[in-house]
Parts: C-alpha cells; structure tokens; sequence
C-alpha cells in the first residue's frame, strides 16, 4: 500500500466480477475483529462470508441480493467491497468493508467518494445508509468516520433488519445530501 503526495491511498475502485469472489470474501471475513459485531447485525449469513455461497447469490455483471458490487484495488489486489442500491433520487450505500490490517489508510474514503461520484452523475440527491445502535445504546464504531465524512443522522429506527438482531436495536439512518454541481 502507498499513499500519495496528499495522503491518499494510491488505488481505484471498480465494477466488481465473478472473479473477484475471493478476494471480495477476504475483505469481509477481516474487516472487523472475531465477535466485534455481536449486537450490532453479524452478518455470518452474508453470501459475502464464503465464496461459494457469494458465487452462488452473483448475477452478471456485478449483482448479490440486488445490490451493485463495487470493488477497492491496489496494484492487482482487492483491498476493500462497497455494496449500493439504487433508490431512486438517492442511492444507498448498503455496505463498505475493508481490512483492519489497511484501515485508516483512505481506502474507505476512497470507496465512498467514488459512490457519492457516481450518485452525482446519476443526478442522485443524496447517499443514505444506515448503521447500528446496539441494545445498549452503544453506536457501532463507524459512526464518528461517516460524521467526518459528511454524513449527517436523519434518525434511528426499528425496522425488520433490527428486530433480527434483539430487543432495543436501532438502525442509525444517515444521509449526505448532493448539490448539483
């Protein structure tokens, strides 16, 4: 990994592929610790987990559940997974992982400018997303980078998603309007 005169991380995203399943289920199973999302929505059930299960849910060109597959690379290698959603005036990104050994490198930065680019040419109004308060009242731990990032919380909610992790799960709605330029 090399950062540029600036400070960013020399990369692109990209389309994801078939191919990139590996690498893609590489990015997922070590973007946070064992057990770090107990509570917040553990995803052991994400295709994203396993490679054959992440080919099993792929449509051509780059679909799983719906959802545009979006790719990080650095020379060859894939170093982080951006799932988005159209809807409609807006596009929601759904989920961004990347691996703690190269987080807080701008490749998650990289990853999100490159949804709030494509969502301008798109004429979308806004990036929304949504991340979790546990039981407790405890924010999951992005919440302070997406802040960073521009992000501001809409509200919190229950949803069908919440209800499957426990009692007292809120999704913390986000949003980054777009001014057309």
């Amino acid at each position: 990994m090399q950062l540029n005169q600036v400070g960013a991380c020399d990369g692109h995203v990209r389309p994801a592929t078939r191919s990139d399943a590996p690498g893609i289920v590489w990015v997922s199973n070590s973007s946070i610790l064992p057990g770090e999302d107990v509570g917040f929505g553990e995803s052991m059930d994400s295709p994203f987990r396993d490679t054959s299960a992440l080919l099993s849910a792929w449509r051509d060109p780059n679909l799983v559940q719906g959802e545009e597959v979006l790719v990080a690379e650095m020379d060859g290698r894939i170093v982080g997974c951006v799932t988005i959603e159209d809807r409609g005036r807006e596009l929601e990104l759904v989920n961004i992982d990347v691996p703690l050994e190269l987080q807080g490198r701008g490749i998650g930065t990289m990853l999100v400018r490159s949804v709030e680019q494509r969502a301008r040419a798109a004429e979308k109004q806004a990036v929304t997303l949504g991340t979790s308060r546990n039981a407790e009242g405890v924010a999951w731990k992005s919440l302070p980078w997406w802040q960073h990032l521009g992000y501001r919380v809409t509200h919190e909610e229950e949803n069908p998603w919440t209800r499957s992790i426990g009692p007292g799960v809120r999704e913390i709605r986000m949003r980054k309007d777009l001014p057309p330029e």
